[in-house]
């Protein structure tokens, strides 16, 4: 139980720093307009964040797999497909805006 809030807290960690270190996702908090501010949120979550966490996400999978652990089977499976998500979001979010627009 200990590795698993080892795991959520460096991975929280991770997050922050990449949200206040990649200049893209920290300018949504530097002046412009509320819509900027908006639109640069969204597009770092939907570009950078979302990939990031399905990185993590692998190596949580791969950890659970090497420690043997009896649920990372269907872990594993959920957590493959919701990298597929988090690697195509860009190209879903790009394919419904064309549907609105």
């Amino acid at each position: 139980m200990k590795i698993n809030k080892l795991i959520s807290i460096v991975s929280i960690t991770i997050i922050v720093l990449c949200i206040f270190t990649i200049p893209e996702a920290s300018a949504q908090y530097v002046g412009g307009s509320f819509e900027s501010k908006v639109s640069g949120l969204s597009n770092a979550l939907i570009t950078q964040i979302l990939p990031l966490l399905s990185i993590i996400g692998l190596f949580y999978a791969s950890a659970l797999a090497m420690n043997g652990s009896p649920e990372a089977k269907g872990k594993i499976t959920t957590i493959i497909a919701c990298s597929v998500v988090g690697f195509l979001a860009p190209y879903i979010i790009n394919w419904l805006k064309s549907f609105a627009a």
